[in-house]
């Protein structure tokens, strides 16, 4: 019997490999357009969507990852840290598929939202397959390349504080160390095979 921590290099250098290009593609947009782009959702990976109106933070730092998502049990990531966060306007969304479990009373998909208004946080740490924002501005800014066996160690960013303008991540993994979601709403929303929505309030 196998050890539970073998790793099958083939199969994690063929999974991580490509998506690890696409997480090299994403920073060098970053650096080289001043705005986050990365076209999502992204096919075949998956995802739920954290947009605003402005994202501030303090303690950035964006590195490769491996990471589940979705679809894949594997795949190439930007982990970003933030010792502190403020969003404006937060909406979080994540569709869900439904058309096999729910397709006969024509439900196609299902939207989870959950909006807050001014929403405040410490110790944000997200693992992303996709940003965009209308602008990006950063303070302080730098980016470190390492001489390392790890291709996840190679290439570093950060910068004591940045602003996201209406932003968008593609987003695979959240979690806060206390985080404020005033005026919190949960709204669930049938996506009908006939193009209506019901729930949408």
């Amino acid at each position: 019997m196998g050890s539970l921590f073998a790793v099958n290099p083939k199969r994690f250098a063929i999974a991580g490999g490509a998506g690890f290009l696409a997480v090299i593609a994403l920073v060098a947009m970053l650096l080289l357009s001043g705005t986050a782009f990365a076209a999502f959702p992204l096919s075949g990976v998956g995802g739920f969507t954290i947009s605003a109106d402005k994202i501030t933070g303090t303690g950035f730092k964006l590195y490769p990852a491996i990471g589940e998502t979705e679809q894949r049990g594997a795949w190439g990531q930007a982990a970003v840290d933030l010792a502190s966060a403020n969003i404006t306007n937060l909406v979080l969304t994540k569709n869900i598929n439904t058309e096999s479990a729910l397709g006969a009373y024509g439900i196609k998909s299902i939207d989870v939202v959950v909006t807050g208004g001014n929403v405040s946080g410490q110790n944000l740490k997200l693992r992303v397959t996709g940003i965009q924002a209308d602008s990006t501005s950063f303070a302080g800014l730098e980016t470190q390349e390492h001489k390392t066996d790890n291709p996840l160690n190679v290439i570093d960013l950060s910068a004591p504080s940045l602003t996201l303008d209406k932003p968008s991540l593609n987003t695979h993994y959240m979690s806060a160390g206390s985080i404020t979601i005033p005026s919190m709403k949960l709204k669930v929303i049938a996506n009908m095979k006939d193009g209506s929505r019901v729930g949408d309030f």
